[in-house]
Order: structure tokens, then sequence, then C-alpha cells
């Protein structure tokens, strides 16, 4: 018997950075009502979910303070809020922040360092009652791995004892994500957090090499073997522009083609992930997004679909 859960489309999770040095819009929704005008259109553009961060995780980013990043998230979530009832996610690592976004009227905790980073995220997740995207993240299990050195630090101390990276080094990347979800689906557990309301990410692009990633998502139909939905963001990743940089195509973001290019080859990931039942896809351009996953979708659910004729061109 087929899940209801299986029989729908992969929803669109729209990204608003509120950081003056996002790698991907530079800040420009830096400002409420810009953030809230970049809301709009992204829900107009078909996005059941909007991500928010205040703290930039791209390579070379820098820490932000707490008090920091809630005065930039939740003016924003407040103001989403009060005319839309749209999904929000707030994306962080730090307790103290998710805490503040869930009051403010989030209802999904994106945490790239999957529990780990702060050992009370859990809790807040838990006694919220939030849904939380539990991440995979290779530049924590390994961090002077040299695709992992380029990160920032995340979390607040070491998530792992000495012994543990060690051990970590010697396995495959299929093998350490398995052993870091289930260290962090332990601490979920332990926590009290419902299992239906967690999601688990790949981490595609974090500390990761180039092979790593397209490994990881070529088989994420293991990952859907744990049980658990899969929340996924490759838009406007590296290693997606590596690929089209290496096969000729235009990718300099300051030319109108290479920025669309950037778009196209991420909703070409996205038609991928949505076509092996992807739960949740973080974008930043919407609309190519959508169209992606209206095709796949198809696709995946053809058994459903109406058999009827095609209507003639004209």
């Amino acid at each position: 018997m087929i899940k209801r859960e299986n029989l729908r489309k992969t929803s669109i999770c729209g990204i608003i950075n509120v950081t003056p040095d996002s790698f991907s819009d530079g800040g420009q929704f830096f400002a409420i009502e810009e953030a809230l005008k970049q809301a709009r259109k992204l829900i107009a553009e078909g996005a059941t979910i909007l991500d928010i961060g205040g703290e930039s995780t791209r390579p070379g980013s820098s820490y932000v303070e707490i008090e920091e990043e809630i005065q930039r998230v939740v003016p924003v979530i407040k103001a989403i809020r009060q005319e839309s009832d749209v999904l929000i996610s707030v994306d962080t690592w730090k307790s103290q922040v998710a805490e503040a976004a869930l009051k403010a009227g989030a209802h999904i905790v994106n945490d790239i360092t999957g529990l780990m980073g702060d050992e009370k995220m859990a809790e807040v997740v838990a006694r919220a009652g939030a849904q939380v995207v539990i991440m995979f993240n290779p530049v924590m299990a390994r961090p002077q791995h040299p695709s992992s050195l380029i990160f920032p630090h995340f979390g607040f101390n070491q998530a792992f004892t000495e012994e543990e990276l060690a051990d970590f080094e010697k396995m495959t990347i299929e093998e350490l994500m398995e052993d870091f979800f289930d260290r962090a689906l332990a601490r979920a557990n332990q926590a009290g957090i419902a299992q239906e309301n967690i999601m688990l990410d790949p981490g595609i692009g974090f500390g990761l090499t180039k092979k790593e990633n397209l490994l990881l998502l070529r088989d994420l139909d293991k990952l859907h073997q744990k049980g658990y939905p899969i929340f996924l963001g490759v838009s406007r990743k590296r290693f997606v522009i590596n690929i089209l940089e290496e096969n000729g195509f235009e990718v300099n973001p300051d030319t109108e083609a290479g920025f669309r290019n950037r778009d196209i080859a991420s909703a070409h990931v996205t038609s991928i992930a949505a076509r092996q039942g992807v739960k949740v896809v973080r974008v930043h351009d919407v609309a190519s997004h959508k169209m992606a996953v209206e095709i796949a979708s198809a696709i995946r659910l053809a058994d459903h679909a109406e058999n009827l004729d095609l209507k003639q061109y004209k």
C-alpha cells in the first residue's frame, strides 16, 4: 500500500537570507521591507515554506552573535506572519535563536549542525512541538578534511571526541552520514522530538568533495530507507556551478546568462530529487524549481494520473 505522503508533490522552500554577506543575494533582503517583498514574491511563485536565515554559512563567513541573529530573523518572521500563514523555517543552529523564532511564528528549525552544535536545541524543538531538519554536517565530522577547512566552525563546542573524529576519517561518505544521523536521531529521540516532525538533509555542499556530493545525490533512495522525509538544499551550490564551468557554460553571476545558468542547473537537480520523492527542496529561484517539481512529480506519480487524450496543438 502506498503511503499518502508518497502521493504528494515535492514542496518548495524559498530562501530569504537576512544577512549582509549572503553568498546568494549579497544581503539584498537585509531590510525588513525588502525581505517581506521577497517573501510575497516567493509565495506567489509557489513556495509553501520560507526559510529565514540570519547567519551566512558560506565558506569564509563569520560567526554572528546570538542577539544579533535574533534581531535579524525575528522581525522578518513577525512581519511575514502578520500577512500570511505560510510555513516558516528558521535556519539556525543556536537554540536561543530557534526559541525566539518559534515564539515569533516559525514552525520548523533548519539546523545545519543536526542538533549537534547546541546541546539545548533538541529540547527547544521538542518543547515547542516544532518540526526539525537534521542536516548531516561533514564539516563537523571531518574538520581537518581539505573540503572542510574553508568553512567556519559550526557549534559551540567540538561535537565529537578526537577518537571519534579519527574513526570518521576511515569511513566512506555514506558510512559517515549513517553514523552522524544515528547519533543525531538518538539525541532527538532522547529529547522527545516526535518522529513525524523530523526531516533529514544530506548536507550537500558542506565540506564534501565533488564526487561525494554526486554520490549522496545519486543514492537518495538509500537515505529514504531510514524512514524519514528528505529536505534537500542544492540551489546554487558550488559543485553544481563547477560542473557547468567544466563543461563550458557561462557561470559568472555578474552576467545575465551566468546568473540564470546557475538556477537552471540547480532546477535540473531539483527535478532529479523530486523524481526520487524528496519531500522539500530549498531554493532561491522558486519559479524555475516549481516547473522542475511539476514535471518530475507528474512522472513519479504517473500511476495516479488521469488517462486523458491530449489536446491538439493549434
